[in-house]
């Protein structure tokens, strides 16, 4: 079965094409389910309001995905999502994507997290094991609020911390403990995959996914799922680089989300 639930669109303002696109592609692309998961608007915050939706354009985004569900019913599953920070006073925000606008999974992917009373977007901060660990405490306490469905790229801290060393393969084994304990899937991320590669101590690497966290995922009872964090409606052939990243390391992954 091949599916991706990691699906943005225009309304981010980091990616191109509008849901139906995304759904053209999906099916020319031979998919058997796709979710829509654009970026968690943050009303009220002055946390990244550029890079994602306004909280007004929540009922045209949703309405698009029922517009296209029903349409494309015969050919495609289709699936409403949405990509979330995690935030302790927007309760009422999540209830109301899930009561009102009836999404069926929320993502966590962890981007901005607490330090030294400010918050910091983890790609913009040189992480130092101080840092790491905060993120890494951060990320911890968003999966066990319950609020999300999956963990969006878990070694995302990667993109900053590019060492492996006893501080990563900590943060990493804190992480996949957590993922265990929660039942919580996590994703192998292949936007990450689309950046440059990085150096680092022992050579070279992706950004992330970083293979020595997937490596380590093989002591730990956890369910892995590859997303495509599609930003345009070509990534959706992308597929294939996440399905041969998993085969070098040999891992298991679920194909579908149980919704």
């Amino acid at each position: 079965m091949k599916t991706n639930y990691h699906t943005h669109n225009f309304r981010c303002n980091h990616a191109v094409g509008n849901v139906k696109d995304y759904i053209i592609e999906a099916i020319k692309n031979e998919y058997d389910e796709i979710g829509l998961s654009d970026h968690m608007p943050h009303p009220g915050k002055n946390i990244d309001n550029v890079s994602r939706m306004k909280y007004e354009e929540l009922v045209e985004y949703f309405k698009e995905i029922d517009e296209v569900k029903d349409k494309y019913k015969n050919e495609i599953s289709i699936r409403k999502g949405m990509e979330c920070e995690y935030f302790e006073d927007y309760d009422w925000l999540y209830k109301e994507l899930r009561e009102k606008y009836k999404a069926e999974y929320l993502i966590l992917g962890v981007h901005f997290f607490p330090y030294k009373n400010e918050w910091h977007y983890v790609g913009d901060l040189d992480l130092n094991s101080e840092s790491l660990k905060a993120y890494t405490d951060y990320v911890i306490k968003s999966m066990e609020s319950r609020k999300f469905d999956y963990l969006a790229h878990p070694d995302l801290f990667g993109i900053s911390y590019r060492n492996w060393d006893e501080n990563t393969i900590n943060a990493s084994r804190r992480i996949l403990e957590a993922a265990e304990k929660l039942d919580m899937p996590i994703e192998i991320n292949i936007n990450g995959i689309r950046r440059p590669v990085v150096r680092y101590n022992l050579g070279e690497r992706y950004a992330y996914p970083i293979k020595e966290f997937w490596e380590l995922s093989k002591e730990y009872n956890v369910k892995r799922i590859i997303g495509v964090d599609a930003h345009n409606p070509l990534n959706l052939e992308n597929m294939e680089w996440g399905l041969n990243f998993v085969k070098e390391i040999k891992i298991d992954v679920i194909e579908k989300l149980n919704l």
